[in-house]
């Protein structure tokens, strides 16, 4: 059950797309939305373009005035978002912090049923990385469920679970069931194994938690290396949402921490829904 929905606020298209997406649950949950914008710190002491571990180059502290029009940066976005949810008939509520924004993202988010954020943030040019470096920390940091936000919000009415009968595959297996109910989404489970035999006795525990519920799941069994398996499965049959576990066997760790980061999650244009 999703009572409460943060959602990383800042300028960027994705983190627009997001509030979309969480306005969109909140409604159908019941739920309350709180807005966050986080003001860098490390911004205070030397530009976003530069690499911040580069040894070498001094620190040069922030001036006041330039410190101030970041807080009011910040407090123009937040109000923009209280304005746009607000508008909708859902429950609103802003922070605006200072600190790590990746730190702060996932530690206010321990105490919400979902973190939403983009997959890059307003910075992303800045980076090197097809994921933006906050992304990525705020994954390996946060001990809630995160919701990572394309370019573009649309509806989910095509759901697709990555599961791989690890503790976090178990719980994304309970979050999509949930999920699919109340958005009334189709939904495909999908397994992959060294063979057919080990994804079937995998899936088999999906299976039978999938058919407490009022739905109509589509399994499909795959063999082969698993991130591959998924990608080409996603070629022929497209989701608007594909949800995964963030530790154990499943597909998150290769996604996101592997060496063909770029490659893949070119090849995976949609939201995507990390349980740990």
């Amino acid at each position: 059950m999703i009572k409460s929905i943060l959602v990383a606020v800042d300028a960027s298209a994705p983190a627009a797309a997001g509030r979309e997406h969480a306005v969109q649950l909140a409604g159908l949950y019941g739920a309350r939305v709180v807005g966050l914008y986080v003001l860098d710190v490390r911004l205070l002491e030397m530009p976003p373009y530069l690499e911040y571990s580069y040894e070498g180059i001094p620190l040069i502290p922030m001036p006041t005035e330039i410190l101030e029009g970041f807080r009011e940066k910040g407090e123009r976005v937040l109000e923009e978002f209280r304005r746009s949810v607000e508008g909708r008939g859902v429950k609103v509520e802003c922070r605006l912090e200072e600190g790590v924004p990746a730190e702060a993202i996932a530690d206010l988010g321990a105490t919400h049923d979902l973190v939403v954020l983009g997959k890059r943030g307003e910075h992303a040019k800045w980076g090197k990385d097809l994921l933006g470096s906050t992304t990525e920390a705020v994954i390996r940091r946060s001990v809630s469920p995160v919701l990572l936000a394309e370019q573009e919000a649309g509806s989910f009415e095509r759901m697709l679970l990555l599961f791989d009968g690890s503790p976090a595959g178990t719980h994304a297996l309970k979050l999509a069931a949930d999920l699919a109910s109340h958005v009334k989404s189709s939904l495909q489970v999908l397994t992959v194994g060294e063979d057919e035999r080990q994804a079937a006795e995998i899936q088999g525990g999906a299976r039978s938690y999938l058919s407490a519920f009022e739905l109509d799941p589509r399994f499909v069994l795959a063999q082969g290396e698993p991130v591959m398996a998924a990608l080409g499965h996603l070629e022929e049959e497209p989701a608007d949402l594909v949800v995964m576990g963030m530790q154990g066997h499943s597909l998150l760790r290769r996604l996101i921490l592997g060496s063909t980061t770029e490659q893949l999650m070119r090849e995976m244009p949609m939201p995507v829904l990390l349980t740990p």
